[in-house]
């Protein structure tokens, strides 16, 4: 039996106690660094691993349903086939034997005399040709069944499918502001939707409206989406948001009785989307870049209570406005050259409020002006209107629309439509109601900065 080598006599087979004090404890120092070095890179590289694995976005692709289900609709065809051939009166198809040539056949002998049968049951037969009744179903079934105007669309990234479809497009003043890229990023956007109007098929269904003080239809009723529709559809989108013609302040779309009066407002998303629901659109495609607002037509009892605050204001400032009036009254007042700085094109005003259309960019000059030679006093502010009667919330936009279903397709018969939208260099507020307002039809939201 061996026995085991001493460690002293291995180390020194290596040279290792040749070596002196000094050295060996440098060795071991540096063997001891290089391990810890090691085993701190490999904690550091397999978190970084592990952090990265849990990180990572994974993208996971669904395969749509498929568009037509053939199989389904031949057994239906079938089986309603079977059940006419069952309740018509023709005598049910009986096997015989058929010989290629009559000679080869021999019946047997019949031994008993032949009797007339004589029955109270003598059925009358309608001829009824199989051609008929073969094409009718066939016909039938094939264009209703089957689905051949259902659409598959990628709108700026959402992808969906529809038989009726209704695009938006929002050609308000701001949809070609510099931080969406102006004119040119706005001929990119009308790029993008020629691309899903060209890929509609024929039999789809479709409308566009554009919409901002005001909202204006492609036509006044959904269109079959044949060559000629699609071209003419991209040529009205063509007019708008150009350096010669932004904005819109009228249009063929009206208010409705069916839902919440309106009285006026900015970025008109209420009445594209009531030109959808009239026209009984089943999808619905929005691209926006902000928050509608929707003047309310408040009530005469709003209006009284407004009136009566407005009336206690002024005699509570009743002094402060008096003594403003006749500071103004007394002021003197000298000419001044003042410079007036460029102005982008504004949007068009409220009508009702007094406002007029919108106005385009102007450069900077110089004006002369009056001015107060010393400073006027304050003037009281009187409060504003609240916003809840100056304009719709969301739960109005939702109770409008709920009306407005009610009246379009729940009483027809017919699903609620699904609604995307797409904000395009949207702020939070407006982003927020978008993606509340697709969330209640059942739709999809994205929000884009720009388009490259």
């Amino acid at each position: 039996m061996k026995s085991a080598v001493p460690l002293d006599v291995i180390l020194s087979g290596f040279g290792y106690l040749k070596l002196s004090e000094e050295r060996r404890r440098t060795l071991w120092t540096v063997g001891l660094i290089s391990l810890l070095l090691h085993v701190a890179a490999l904690l550091v590289f397999g978190s970084w691993v592990v952090i990265r694995s849990l990180l990572e976005e994974r993208t996971v692709f669904t395969a749509p349903p498929p568009l037509k289900t053939y199989e389904p609709r031949k057994l239906e065809h079938q089986v309603k086939v079977t059940k006419r051939q069952r309740s018509s009166s023709r005598p049910a198809v009986m096997p015989r034997m058929v010989a290629a040539r009559p000679s080869s056949l021999a019946l047997p002998e019949i031994k008993v005399d032949p009797k007339v049968v004589r029955t109270s049951f003598q059925p009358k037969f309608k001829a009824i040709t199989g051609i008929g009744l073969g094409a009718g179903l066939g016909q039938g079934y094939g264009l209703g069944g089957f689905g051949e105007g259902v659409s598959a669309f990628d709108f700026f990234g959402i992808r969906g499918r529809g038989e009726k479809i209704m695009i938006c497009v929002d050609v308000s003043i701001s949809m070609v502001e510099e931080e969406r890229g102006g004119f040119e990023g706005f001929d990119r956007v009308r790029a993008r939707l020629g691309q899903v109007i060209d890929a509609l098929t024929e039999k789809t269904l479709f409308n566009v409206v554009v919409f901002a003080d005001a909202a204006q239809t492609f036509r006044d009723e959904m269109v079959p989406a044949t060559d000629a529709n699609k071209r003419e559809a991209k040529k009205f989108l063509a007019q708008f948001n150009t350096p010669k013609n932004y904005g819109l302040t009228s249009g063929n779309v009206r208010s409705v009785d069916l839902g919440l009066k309106a009285k006026g407002g900015t970025t008109r998303l209420d009445l594209a989307l009531t030109a959808a629901f009239l026209q009984g659109a089943d999808t619905i495609l929005i691209i926006s870049d902000g928050l509608p607002r929707v003047a309310k037509d408040i009530t005469a009892d709003q209006l009284a209570a407004w009136n009566a605050r407005l009336e206690e204001w002024r005699k509570a400032n009743e002094a402060a406005l008096r003594a403003y009036d006749e500071a103004v009254a007394k002021m003197e007042w000298r000419e001044e050259r003042v410079w007036i700085p460029p102005k982008p094109a504004q949007p068009a005003k409220l009508r009702e409020n007094g406002g007029s259309g919108g106005s385009g960019p102007t450069e900077g000059h110089w004006a002369t002006r009056r001015v107060p030679t010393r400073p006027l006093p304050p003037r009281p502010k009187p409060p504003e209107m609240p916003e809840s009667m100056k304009w719709w919330t969301l739960e109005d936009f939702f109770e409008h629309f709920r009306l407005l279903h009610e009246q379009c397709y729940v009483k027809k018969g017919k699903k609620p439509p699904v609604v995307h939208a797409i904000g395009y260099g949207i702020d939070k507020e407006g982003a927020d109601f978008l993606r509340e307002f697709t969330k209640k039809y059942n739709g999809s939201f994205r929000s884009i900065s720009r388009i490259q």
